[in-house]
C-alpha cells in the first residue's frame, strides 16, 4: 500500500476514534493510546513520503545492499545453469525489454524483478501460455465420443 493511501487510512481511523469520543461511546483514557499511536504512524509516513518525493526531485538512487545483490546473482546463476534452454529464454524474456546493438556497443534495457522491502514472501507471476488450435476443437477423433462429451457438458 502506498504511503498516501496509508495516511488516508489512518486519517479515516482517527476520524472514527474522534467520533467515538464525541458521542461518549469510549472515554479519552481508553482511546488516547490508540490515537497517539496512529498519529505517530501518520507522522512517520508523511516524513517518508516527503523524503521519497525529495529523492525523486533530486534523482537520487539508493543502491541496494551488496549482500542482497549477491544473493540475486547467485540465484540467477543457479537458475540459468540448471534450467533447459527454453526455460532460460522464457525467464530472460520476462524482464529484458530490448537489446540494441550498435557498431561499438550493446545496450540491454531491462527491469529487475525485486521484491518490496520488509516482505517475507515474493509473488512471481505465471508465464503466459499459447493455446494451439481452436477452443471448440477437440483432440478426440471419434465423433461418437465427442458428441457424448458435448451432451454431458451442456
Amino acid at each position: 500500500m502506498s504511503a498516501e493511501r496509508q495516511v488516508n487510512d489512518i486519517e479515516s481511523r482517527l476520524e472514527h476514534l474522534y467520533d467515538a469520543l464525541e458521542t461518549g461511546t469510549f472515554s479519552s483514557e481508553e482511546l488516547a493510546p490508540r490515537i497517539r499511536k496512529l498519529q505517530a504512524r501518520k507522522q512517520e509516513l508523511s516524513l517518508s513520503k516527503e523524503k521519497a518525493e525529495l529523492a525523486l526531485q533530486l534523482n537520487v538512487f539508493e543502491m541496494p545492499d551488496m549482500a542482497i545483490i549477491q544473493e540475486y546473482v547467485n540465484d540467477l546463476r543457479s537458475l540459468l545453469g540448471s534450467s533447459p534452454i527454453v526455460e532460460q529464454r522464457a525467464f530472460l524474456k520476462s524482464f529484458v525489454k530490448e537489446i540494441q546493438v550498435d557498431k561499438e556497443k550493446i545496450r540491454v534495457n531491462y527491469t529487475l524483478p525485486m521484491p518490496p522491502k520488509n516482505t517475507e514472501e515474493e509473488v512471481i507471476g505465471v508465464l503466459p501460455f499459447i493455446q494451439h488450435g481452436r477452443p471448440c476443437r477437440s483432440r478426440t477423433c471419434d465423433t461418437l465420443i465427442k458428441s457424448q462429451v458435448l451432451c454431458q457438458l451442456s
